[in-house]
């Protein structure tokens, strides 16, 4: 009875073992290198997830107009101007063109409801192609009488996390962060090819084939920096 059950014990450790070493590894991507790169955006299909206020990524601008007007008729408030300023403890900025939406936001906090006012710049940003590839959102909240001098909530980072995981790409992070686009203490979602990242006053909502390109493109420049820096004779 015991070498029977002594067989039977061997054989479930070696099934176990068997089953562990069998357990895919995740890969790291060296983002840093051109031809990962070149392979991955080959490789990458365009996303087909729906960003802030129901616009899509590949959208064309006729589509992009269309939203809106839609978005008005739905009796939101969304308007648009040639020249946007922006004024924060760095000064002011000219923003450009774009759309800024308005509406009346909400949080929970300590057991109560707390109400305040946002408005959300957006920059839609186009491909070659002339579809949308990239939405911008620069976020300013109010929040009524709630006393928030520093770590004032988030209502956008909030609706984005009721929506889209954290995301667990390390390497990509690190890639955005050493080319200078996020900082190391910015979030980064993702949802299929969708990334979305927060920089220091903006929220960026990119394909990830478009995040991709511009990695390569990065990469490239420094190359050409790199080459001139050695052609130089002292």
């Amino acid at each position: 009875m015991k070498n029977i059950i002594t067989i039977l014990l061997s054989f479930i450790l070696l099934i176990s073992c068997k089953q562990s070493t069998n357990v895919p590894v995740k890969k790291k991507l060296d983002y840093a290198n051109k031809t990962v790169l070149d392979s991955l955006i080959k490789s990458t299909s365009q996303s087909k997830d729906t960003l802030f206020l129901g616009f899509m990524i590949g959208m064309k601008k006729s589509d992009f107009k269309k939203q809106i007007e839609k978005i008005r008729r739905e009796g939101k408030t969304i308007t648009f101007s040639n020249s946007n300023g922006y004024t924060s403890i760095a000064g002011e900025f000219d923003l450009g063109a774009g759309y800024t939406f308005k509406t009346s936001i909400s949080t929970e906090s300590e057991g109560k409801t707390i109400t305040g006012q946002g408005s959300y710049f957006i920059e839609p940003i186009y491909n070659k192609n002339g579809e949308l590839s990239q939405l911008k959102i620069l976020a300013s909240e109010d929040w009524n009488n709630s006393g928030y001098s520093i770590d004032k909530p988030n209502w956008l980072k909030n609706k984005i996390e009721e929506k889209h995981e954290e995301s667990t790409n390390e390497s990509l992070k690190k890639a955005l962060v050493d080319n200078g686009i996020i900082s190391d203490y910015n979030t980064v979602w993702q949802k299929g090819n969708l990334i979305i990242y927060e920089t220091s006053i903006t929220v960026n909502y990119v394909d990830l084939k478009t995040l991709l390109v511009e990695l390569l493109v990065k990469e490239l420049e420094k190359e050409v920096i790199k080459k001139e820096s050695k052609d130089v004779t002292i």
